[in-house]
Order: structure tokens, then sequence, then C-alpha cells
């Protein structure tokens, strides 16, 4: 095992275990539904500090690409390590000192990751962290808080839209990084996965949007077909380079994250409007799809 893997592992097995500890915890499906959140909201942040602009580059020494390494290191980062913090954190209610404790301990994390040469910041600085993870673990905290409460019904909507998004984020990184079977490119450029992880989200976006809408209106028949037809523009339009996969390869995709989305708005319907709610239990009767 290379030495750059075990510093990452060593933060993966503890922080999947305290993730274990808060899912026993809780005995409701919220964590889950707050772990969608807040994975969202972490991939809108890297998305511009480290897809856009490259702040920073992680050095896990999992894959060979150096752009694909270091987007693997930035999921195992937001996506477990400081989410999970997050969520521990909000369950248990832990106040500002704890806070404040964990934003200590990531940042010295940070500074041990920059000496062992398996992180390192290029305009990014430790500062900004210390700025940064407070008002994210407030904002996730309060997001709970939300998911908790009828009137802010577009929680719910904003919530269900991180589902999709996040998890179409996820498929098409193991596509790229770890199957090689499609890529999101724009004409020939040497840099052609930095261009994956521009275009990427913003087909995940479209595809998201689309998904809460039909899911929202129970239409998802209607809605496979409008998923399908912008795999269709995007793929005639080139943006989508394939290898051994079919554009029609995405429709499995596309039928388990709308019945992904329906499960999650189940959990929700205390953030639905009444209006939505009556609907619901009236089509409860229509075929899933």
């Amino acid at each position: 095992m290379k030495k750059n893997k075990i510093p990452y592992l060593i933060l993966m097995i503890v922080h999947l275990g305290l993730f274990v500890v808060t899912i026993i915890k809780k005995k409701d499906k919220k964590p889950l539904l707050l772990y969608y959140s807040g994975i969202g909201m972490a991939y809108v942040f890297e998305y511009v500090v480290l897809n856009i602009f490259r702040g920073y580059r992680y050095y896990p020494k999992v894959l060979k690409r150096n752009r694909l390494d270091s987007v693997f290191g930035a999921i195992v980062s937001q996506a477990l390590i400081v989410l999970v913090s997050a969520i521990f954190i909000t369950f248990f209610q832990l106040g500002w000192g704890w806070k404040i404790f964990f934003t200590l301990l990531y940042s010295g994390i940070e500074q041990l990751f920059i000496h062992l040469k398996v992180f390192k910041n290029r305009w990014w600085k430790t500062i900004y962290t210390l700025i940064s993870l407070p008002f994210y673990f407030w904002l996730v905290s309060k997001w709970s808080i939300y998911l908790d409460q009828k009137p802010k019904k577009w929680i719910g909507y904003l919530t269900l839209f991180f589902t999709f998004w996040v998890n179409y984020l996820n498929i098409n990184f193991v596509l790229v990084a770890f199957l090689k079977r499609i890529i999101f490119k724009k004409g020939w450029s040497l840099r052609k996965y930095y261009v994956n992880f521009i275009i990427a989200p913003t087909y995940g976006f479209i595809q998201s949007i689309i998904g809460v809408i039909v899911t929202l209106k129970n239409k998802k028949l209607i809605g496979l077909g409008l998923l399908h037809l912008v795999d269709q523009l995007f793929y005639r339009l080139k943006l989508i380079k394939m290898k051994k996969w079919s554009v029609y390869c995405f429709l499995p995709i596309h039928i388990v994250l709308l019945l992904v989305g329906s499960i999650f708005k189940q959990q929700m319907l205390h953030l639905m409007s009444e209006s939505e709610c009556s609907q619901r239990e009236t089509k409860k009767i229509q075929s899933p799809i």
C-alpha cells in the first residue's frame, strides 16, 4: 500500500464508525436526509473552489490520473470526513465548543497532510478553513432544524434536489474514474478531466431539476422521457464521449434515482404543502414508474 493512502484510510475508518454510531442512535431516516443536504452544500463549495478555481489538490494516490485522484480525495474529505462530523455534532446537539474543537482538529489535519505531502494548498489557505468550517457546521445544524419544521417547504424541495444532484455526480465519477465508460467534454482538450468536472455538475443540475419536478408532480414516466431527451441533447452536441456505453444505458440510472427520489419525498411529506400531500394520498395506487 502506498503511504499516501494510509492517512486517508485512517480517517475513513474513524468517520465511517462515527456515522454508523449516529445512524444506530437515530432510529428514523433523518440522518440520510441531512447527509444528502450536507454533501450537496459541500459539493457546491467544491465545484467552485476545487473544480473551477483549483484552490488545492489532494494526493491519496488511489487513481493514476492526477485530476481524478484529487477529486477522489475531495469526495472522501467532503462527503465523509467533514460531513460526518457535522452530522455527529448536530444529532448529539453539541454546542459551539465542539464546533470550534472540530474546526481546530481539521485545520491541524490539513497542516499535517501538507507536511506529509498528501495535500497541497494553491491559493487556498488554512485560515480559510478556520473561517469556513464553523459556518458549515452551523449551516448543517440549522438545516436539521428546518427538516423538522412544516412551514419551510423549500427546504424539502432543496433537499430533494441535493439527493438527485449528489447521486448524479457520484455516478458520473464512478463511470469516469473507475469504469471509464463516459466523459463529459467540449471539443479537444488536454485537460479533459478538468472539463469533465465542469460540465458534469451542470448536466446533473439539469437532470436534478427535472427529477424534482416530476417527483413532486408524480409524473415519473414523463420525467423519464425528459431525462432521456437531455441525454440525447448532450450526446448530439458532442458533450459526452462514450466508450462501450450507449446513451440508453443512462435509463436504468434515471429509473433508480426517480425511485430513490420518491422514497425521500415520502420522508419529507411534512415539508410539502397540504395540497401536495392530498395529491400524494389520492395517487397511492399509481405505478411507481
